[in-house]
């Protein structure tokens, strides 16, 4: 009897010991797998895949979220493609930047183009123009997202540049799929045209100031017959700003 309560006693304890090992075991994959998660997270966000619009963490192109900095560039891409170009870049340009903002919006934009004669301009002045974007705001506390974009176009007609044009814009953003075309996964809507008039740099003030006065310089030779008489001041400027016509 005494043998026999002893063998359940050596049973029970066996089978305890053997659940305990299991739980313990259990405990151990989960919190393994858990450091590995934690460690592989951490150091996917200290690699940067880099690019010509800036660079992003490895592993947010794997995830749907999206952060202030990959919408700020997109924006920068968009404005710098859609806005600044010249007669060879043109198209190229408008490809990379319309599939970044809904059609509506794009077609309102490259309309407005159409009617300024952008590209014919281009053409006609050996004209570019130059983006220099002064500043993104995004606010993605709260839904729709929203921002503005401040930029500035440099338009040069040969070697001589032209006041800088200042453009400002507001926006929403909205989720959209991810593509070859759009890697962000983001889409610019109610692309809208706003007031913006920044004072000039002191730098940009001394650079139109020279060029007025060699222009002058130049002008006053070529009336005494000294010097060929400077180009005459180009037709409309080609740049590519301005609300569009609703």
């Amino acid at each position: 009897m005494d043998s026999a309560k002893d063998l359940s006693t050596s049973f029970s304890t066996m089978r305890n010991l053997a659940l305990g090992s299991v739980l313990a075991l259990l405990l151990v994959a989960l919190a393994s797998g858990f450091l590995v998660y934690r460690a592989y997270e951490n150091s996917g966000k200290r690699v940067y895949v880099v690019s010509q619009t800036g660079s992003v963490a490895a592993l947010s192109a794997g995830t749907d979220a999206h952060t202030a900095y990959e919408a700020r560039n997109l924006v920068r891409q968009f404005m710098q493609t859609m806005f600044g170009h010249d007669q060879y870049t043109y198209k190229a340009n408008l490809d990379a930047a319309l599939p970044l903002i809904e059609g509506r919006g794009g077609r309102r934009i490259y309309e407005g183009f159409t009617r300024g004669q952008v590209l014919q301009n281009y053409e006609r002045y050996a004209a570019r123009n130059v983006v220099t974007v002064d500043s993104v705001l995004v606010d993605m506390s709260k839904r729709p997202w929203a921002g503005q974009v401040y930029i500035k176009q440099r338009i040069f007609i040969g070697g001589q540049q032209k006041e800088p044009l200042p453009l400002a814009a507001k926006f929403n953003l909205t989720e959209t799929n991810r593509s070859d075309a759009n890697p962000y996964g983001l889409l610019i809507t109610n692309f809208d045209y706003i007031p913006y008039a920044p004072t000039l740099t002191r730098e940009e003030q001394e650079l139109l100031q020279s060029q007025e006065a060699d222009r002058q310089r130049r002008l006053q030779e070529a009336q005494r017959g000294l010097a060929p008489a400077p180009e005459a001041e180009a037709g409309p400027t080609p740049a590519p700003s301005g609300p569009p016509t609703r």
